[in-house]
């Protein structure tokens, strides 16, 4: 146990009880989110302080912006013992914290082994994230989550047998929380995109009728040309990676106006892209399969789209290659510090993820399999109250598999 350090000669120790309103409010404020929940338990002061809404929107201010990672673990069998295969999965989901590359487990729980690593079939999916928020489903059941509270609920509509989700958003006007779905009619194979409201059973259609031919064509067709799974919440935007069908813009969905527009790229051509946040504004880093290179761009004016290429990064390719054993890594920035990830690995072996600085130093390295997955979700924590949490908790419903218990 830890010794409790003695004041210096001539000086007494200050009860927290007595320390000025300011500075323990400074010294709440920079607790991680756990122990301001624990702190709500000191005394009837502190729980005033720790659950004021002001508080609690500096606090959330003050949390790290984390990437969050998805991997599968056979959890199922013991090599070497005899022991025959339970065929058991372990599904996670893990924030990084980069500036201390730190790995935190958000979501994690064991089920039977239905699909093997096959995405298209896995039972857990996050699916956006959102001011401490995650929407993530399990099988045909759709849950908006506080991994920091524990807190859940129930979302529906939209019926994830027949929509597919597109991003969860913050309405500015209102300060609702609403879902982006779509559904794609198998009769005429074209979208129809939905928003609802969470906690509301109603939807309401977005009509493409104002918009240009092309943007039209895009919404319609649908996914075949889209990453629609993967958005990326920015500067109160939702943003689709570029498309595969011209015109080659990112896809931009405004949270207020509620209507898609287009984005050029500040390049034409590009083999690995991703989306981040620089200094609150987005970013794009671009690279090829197995090149030594990385190129990172700000989005300096959203409004005329003028992009600046803010730096190259160079990554040592020869020392990749001795570690990776084939030349189809992939690398992208992932920080607004030039920090680069590095996948190398394969489709059907365990390989290698490999952290870089901005001067292309190889900071860490850690072996995982194929299921691993870098998301586009970006964890924010918060501690803040919902309205469509309070209306789940009358003990009637059965929480999420992947809370149960933690």
């Amino acid at each position: 146990m830890a010794e409790v350090a003695n004041p210096p000669p001539g000086r007494r120790a200050i009860p927290l009880a007595d320390l000025p309103g300011e500075l323990l409010l400074d010294i709440l404020l920079r607790l991680p989110p756990k122990s301001i929940l624990r702190c709500r338990a000191v005394c009837t002061a502190w729980r005033r302080i720790t659950t004021d809404r002001a508080f609690l929107l500096a606090h959330h201010g003050r949390q790290p912006s984390q990437r969050l990672l998805s991997f599968v673990r056979d959890v199922g069998c013991n090599a070497g013992c005899g022991i025959i295969d339970l065929n058991l999965l372990d599904y996670c989901v893990e924030a990084v914290d980069l500036r201390t590359r730190e790995f935190r487990s958000v979501v994690r729980f064991t089920g039977n082994d239905y699909s093997r690593f096959d995405e298209d079939d896995c039972p857990f999916t996050v699916h956006a994230a959102c001011d401490g928020l995650l929407l993530m489903s399990y099988y045909d059941t759709l849950y908006i989550c506080n991994p920091a509270t524990r807190e859940w609920a129930s979302v529906r509509p939209p019926s994830l047998r027949t929509h597919k989700i597109a991003g969860l958003y913050v309405h500015g006007p209102s300060g609702e929380y609403r879902v982006l779905s779509y559904r794609e009619d198998r009769r005429t194979r074209t979208n129809k995109f939905f928003i609802n409201t969470v906690g509301s059973k109603n939807m309401r259609r977005i009509k493409f009728g104002s918009y240009s031919e092309s943007m039209r064509n895009l919404l319609a067709g649908g996914s075949r040309s889209t990453q629609f799974d993967r958005p990326f919440l920015s500067h109160g935007k939702l943003h689709w990676l570029p498309q595969s069908t011209p015109p080659k813009n990112i896809l931009v969905f405004d949270t207020v106006a509620e209507e898609f527009s287009w984005l050029p790229t500040p390049v034409e051509t590009w083999h690995v892209v991703s989306l981040l946040e620089v200094d609150g504004t987005l970013a794009m880093s671009e690279s090829r399969v197995g090149t030594s290179k990385v190129d990172l761009w700000v989005l300096q004016d959203y409004k005329s789209a003028a992009w600046v290429h803010k730096c190259r990064i160079e990554l040592p390719a020869a020392d990749i290659y001795l570690i990776a054993k084939h030349e189809r890594w992939t690398s992208q920035v992932v920080s607004a510090d030039g920090d680069v990830l590095v996948d190398c690995t394969d489709w059907c072996t365990t390989g290698w993820q490999l952290h870089y600085d901005r001067k292309g130093n190889l900071l860490r390295k850690f072996q995982c399999n194929p299921s691993l997955s870098l998301t586009t979700h970006i964890l924010k924590e918060s501690l803040l109250p919902h309205p469509f949490f309070r209306m789940q908790q009358d003990g009637s419903a059965r929480g999420p598999p992947f809370f149960r218990g933690l």
